[in-house]
Parts: structure tokens; sequence; C-alpha cells
């Protein structure tokens, strides 16, 4: 079983720094192409903890909730 967070961190267009959280790698690689694809810095973080790290917008996308209200091209 895959305990491993999958966890991206990204400047958006708009200078927000931007923690997304993914169920799946597949998930997460498509995510980062396309920020990539946008000429936008893009890392994958082993770590992200709420209370203890920056982030201006910090989205679970393993949650559907979250996956309906953001949309990454408003980022880009």
């Amino acid at each position: 079983m895959d305990n491993d967070r999958k966890l991206i961190r990204f400047s958006a267009s708009t200078a927000f720094s931007v923690v997304l959280e993914f169920g799946n790698t597949e998930e997460m690689k498509k995510y980062v192409e396309k920020i990539k694809n946008a000429g936008l810095q893009c890392e994958i973080i082993a770590d992200f903890n709420l209370n203890f790290d920056q982030a201006d917008l910090f989205m679970d996308m393993r949650s559907r909730e979250c996956r309906e209200q953001f949309d990454l091209d408003d980022w880009i």
C-alpha cells in the first residue's frame, strides 16, 4: 500500500503560493506537467503541515469537493 503523500507546490501567476495534495502519482504528474508547460516553477514536496508551513492556498485534491472548486487554469 502506498502511504507516501503526493504534494506539489507552485507559484501561481497571481504570485500566490499554492500546495496541492493528490491521491495518486498519475494525477499529480498531469498537474505538474500542465504547470511547467505554463512556464511556472513547480516542485514535488515530501511533506506539508497546515500549522507550520506557508501557502496562500492548500487544496486536498483527494476530496471531490476540492477538485470541483479548484480550476488549475485560473491559477496558471
